[in-house]
């Protein structure tokens, strides 16, 4: 049976809806009586440069996308796990909106921990990885070919795409602290800067089994996480790639921030632990590059349970992996929180954060959007910059069809 199944979750689509949101039980009763799920977003589709009113349930999807047909007991048992991450993780996000008029949002550590672990297997789950993360002659995979050919013959795995699954699965099944101690195992063995060193400048071994526990690791512990809110009467935009997408330099170096546009009002951005204000006198002036470094946005304030400061928590071993691991996944660790200031934009910012989204568009690609005159003023900023060329010119029909409709706009935001 074909079944459509999202990349990109309905409930992140449902703040862009078109039209008042309606809640569950008025979505089901309207279906009932129609046959119709009453759920619909703008959609720009830049190879035919059509601008168009679409249902959610029909965009930002492929079919049988996270179907294991080696699953006989439950074709689609990965799809219901992911919709078991996306539901946490939907109530988490809802509470974020909730809390931008104070300005700051409280986390314990369990509940940063799954969002992080969502926000990872949002850019995973991306229809570009789940074709080429693991595809052996693609050049970008030149040092992994030995670990992917070694890691599909002891699984019994055939294709590049079953091994995608193979690991979502694993993501999926394993909570993240059980990731992170698997990845700690490794760095224990090898050393962080020997296992980077073998990542990036050499083959990896095929003895490293978790070694996509040491991918989930890298942006675990290598980025802060920190919200930003758009700036009043501009929203943020949505497109087909805009979970993780890459900005910025560091030493030459990509990867400075990973952007996550989760609403029109919110995006989840990770920020390289070299934008952390005490790395400030050890960064060398000019290594940093980026548009975006002018937000200043603040790490979170960690409230730890025992009351004592990070170094002497619970007597743990900072210099061990393991140990601090063990610290972060007991029932003490548990119960840390932490404070993340929200990073209000100013319009030139969120403009800025905007066109990463643009420049990263393909030409198969989709954007979507709330507002359309923000859209616009989006798209003509992106278009005014040079440097934005060839990439802006995907935009041209999308203008066309803005100014065409704008005088006809009646905002409905969600709540």
């Amino acid at each position: 049976m074909c079944q459509y199944q999202h990349f990109i979750p309905r409930f992140i689509l449902r703040r862009f809806q078109v039209g008042p949101v309606k809640s569950k039980a008025e979505r089901q009763e309207e279906f009932r009586l129609t046959g119709v799920v009453p759920e619909y977003v703008h959609y720009y589709d830049v190879a035919t440069g059509g601008l168009d009113i679409r249902p959610i349930g029909k965009v930002y999807g492929v079919p049988n996308f996270y179907q294991d047909v080696h699953n006989t007991e439950d074709i689609n048992e990965l799809e219901k796990k992911l919709a078991d991450l996306e539901s946490q993780a939907a109530s988490i996000i809802m509470d974020l909106h909730h809390a931008l008029p104070q300005g700051t949002f409280t986390l314990n550590r369990r509940s940063l921990e799954l969002l992080r672990k969502f926000l990872f297997i949002m850019h995973y789950r991306n229809v570009s990885c789940s074709r080429n993360y693991f595809q052996v002659d693609h050049p970008d995979n030149a040092g992994a070919r030995q670990w992917i050919e070694c890691f599909m013959k002891a699984k019994g795995i055939q294709s590049p795409v079953e091994t995608w699954l193979h690991v979502l699965r694993y993501y999926l099944d394993t909570s993240h602290s059980d990731i992170m101690r698997d990845a700690a195992e490794l760095v224990e063995k090898y050393g962080e800067e020997g296992l980077r060193n073998i990542i990036t400048k050499s083959h990896i071994p095929p003895e490293l089994e978790f070694y996509p526990a040491f991918t989930y690791c890298g942006q675990a512990d290598s980025y802060f996480f920190s919200i930003w809110e758009a700036a009043e009467g501009e929203d943020f935009i949505l497109t087909h790639n805009s979970f993780g997408l890459w900005e910025g330099l560091a030493g030459g170096w990509p990867g400075l921030h990973r952007i996550f546009v989760v609403s029109p009002r919110i995006a989840v951005v990770l920020c390289s632990v070299l934008l952390h204000p005490e790395m400030k006198g050890y960064v060398q002036a000019g290594s940093l590059k980026s548009s975006l470094l002018d937000t200043n946005p603040a790490p979170a304030t960690p409230i730890y349970a025992s009351g004592k400061t990070a170094i002497h928590i619970n007597d743990a071993d900072f210099k061990s992996t393991r140990s601090l691991e063990r610290y972060r996944s007991s029932d003490e660790g548990g119960n840390d929180r932490f404070v993340s200031k929200i990073t209000k934009l100013s319009r030139p910012q969120t403009l800025e954060l905007n066109s990463v989204v643009l420049i990263n568009l393909k030409e198969t690609g989709s954007l979507t959007f709330l507002s359309k005159k923000s859209m616009l003023r989006t798209a003509r900023a992106f278009r005014s910059l040079p440097s934005n060329l060839p990439e802006s010119d995907l935009l041209v029909p999308l203008i066309a069809c803005l100014i065409a409709g704008t005088g006809t706009e009646a905002a409905h935001r969600p709540s």
